[in-house]
């Protein structure tokens, strides 16, 4: 039997993770957004080259991932046999503006990360009202980095950075008996780690130096096999624009 098919049309790209190597051997980045028709999406493989930014408005078409049983999980058509041109198969239909991003994602925010595990979801957004973030050493590091030929990273997957970054946060309506303690996945979370090796600590004033002027969201999704561990994909910074 066929898995079931779509086409959604209407995904908001909220979020990348960073890379991580399949075991076929593909370098790939899970995708999270949400589509007003549709709701939460996880998109998983797909390319490091796809037009998939953030914000981005797509149209894509999707089948079930009979791999992840999550609600929120499907894959690219095609996703393996047509791997080298995936990213053609995704059509940019416009971009989320800037005044109407707030707007959008308001009505999305859970309570807390305890409401989304309760519904069974795997995919919600947050609101901290206190976090400290912080770096810790990888256990699965592997330091084979790729290198160019001038001595420069090459994109690679998270595994391939001997820091892990982390976020303990409290969420806007929190229920939980303890302090949320959760690994960050963003892309460009990494990708600072990459351009700036020996200042990884410095990658929290480039998210939060403008935080007095921001609305400051967790995007957070959960584990496959274990659903009550969630990690924060994308840390969404929306400006609060004047009226």
């Amino acid at each position: 039997m066929e898995p079931e098919s779509i086409v959604i049309d209407d995904l908001v790209v909220l979020g990348r993770s960073s890379p991580d190597t399949m075991k076929d051997g593909r370098v790939s980045v899970c995708v999270a957004g949400y589509s007003p028709h549709v709701g939460f999406i996880r998109l998983y493989p797909t390319r490091l080259d796809s037009p998939l930014r953030m914000w981005s408005i797509v149209q894509v078409p999707v089948e079930r991932n009979e791999q992840d049983a999550r609600v929120e999980s499907w894959k690219i058509k095609g996703s393996k046999s047509e791997w080298p041109r995936l990213s053609d198969k995704i059509t940019v239909v416009g971009e989320m503006e800037r005044e109407n991003r707030l707007a959008f994602i308001m009505p999305l925010v859970s309570g807390c990360v305890a409401d989304i595990n309760e519904q069974r979801k795997s995919l919600g957004i947050v609101k901290p009202i206190s976090k400290r973030c912080y770096l810790e050493d990888r256990e699965d590091y592997d330091p084979s980095f790729q290198m160019t030929i001038f001595g420069k990273v090459l994109i690679s997957d998270k595994h391939k950075y001997g820091l892990q970054p982390r976020v303990a946060y409290k969420c806007e309506k929190c229920r939980a008996a303890q302090t949320h303690d959760q690994q960050i996945l963003e892309w460009g979370v990494y990708e600072w780690f990459r351009k700036n090796p020996g200042e990884e600590e410095k990658v929290w004033d480039n998210l939060f130096s403008k935080e007095s002027q921001q609305e400051i969201l967790f995007l957070v999704g959960n584990l496959a096999r274990h659903p009550s561990s969630f990690m924060v994909v994308s840390i969404l910074r929306i400006p609060v624009l004047p009226h």
